[in-house]
């Protein structure tokens, strides 16, 4: 009976083996969700300038049906200065051109080389019954349709991947 007790210990603690799993379970699932993390908080800088294009969409649809010559005004019925509530945003430009209109955001402060400094634009077609085909896009400067940069697609929203 006394071999019996003499052999039973009680386990105080973990093991370091054990340890050394939790640590690297931890080191794997922290390896996994920064990146995630770092991509949702781009994304989420860029809301920003996908709802002031939203704005400016309404604005220019407005104007254009107004209008009655069947183009864009050439004076901007947006505004171009940069807004002052927006933090993302370095600068905004309007391009009109006859039937066709662009309007174009300059990306910046958001902390991620593959976006600041790039554009994203929204590109308008008047329609001969007063309407206006809108599309979102990556951008170049002054540009009347979207220029496919793709560097910029894993932030964008789907519907601006153009």
């Amino acid at each position: 009976m006394k071999s019996l007790r003499l052999n039973k210990r009680v386990q105080k603690g973990f093991t370091l083996i054990e340890l050394m799993i939790v640590v690297a379970i931890v080191g794997i699932l922290a390896a996994i969700a920064l990146p995630a993390y770092n991509n949702y908080m781009v994304k989420s800088k860029l809301t920003e300038a996908t709802t002031l294009l939203d704005s400016d969409r309404s604005a220019l649809a407005e104007a254009y049906a107004n209008n009655g010559s069947g183009s864009f005004p050439t004076n901007s019925p947006i505004s171009t200065s940069t807004p002052l509530n927006t933090k993302y945003i370095a600068a905004v430009a309007y391009n009109p051109s006859g039937s066709k209109v662009s309007v174009i955001l300059t990306l910046g402060s958001t902390g991620n080389s593959s976006i600041d400094g790039k554009m994203l634009g929204m590109f308008g077609v008047g329609q001969t019954d007063g309407t206006v085909a809108w599309q979102c896009g990556t951008a170049t400067a002054g540009a009347l349709s979207a220029a496919a940069q793709t560097a910029m697609y894993p932030f964008l929203p789907a519907a601006c991947q153009n």
